[in-house]
């Protein structure tokens, strides 16, 4: 693995911190806030409850009782 020049390095640097600082303000609870933790929550939840007993069936179950 190469190491990154100085130069880079330090662009890069301030290019991540005016990333992570772009949607701070003076207030706190952005828009989107709202609406975001139920979203992550039930995808969350989807993906625990749908997708992987869709993909143990998938991969195991079906290949597993074929035959039979």
């Amino acid at each position: 693995m190469t190491k990154l020049t100085s130069s880079f390095r330090s662009v890069a640097l301030v290019a991540m911190l005016a990333v992570l600082t772009t949607g701070c303000g003076d207030d706190a609870a952005q828009p989107w806030h709202y609406w975001l933790a139920p979203v992550l929550g039930l995808s969350a939840l989807g993906l625990v409850f749908v997708g992987m007993p869709a993909a143990y069936y998938l991969k195991v179950w079906r290949l597993k009782h074929r035959g039979r």
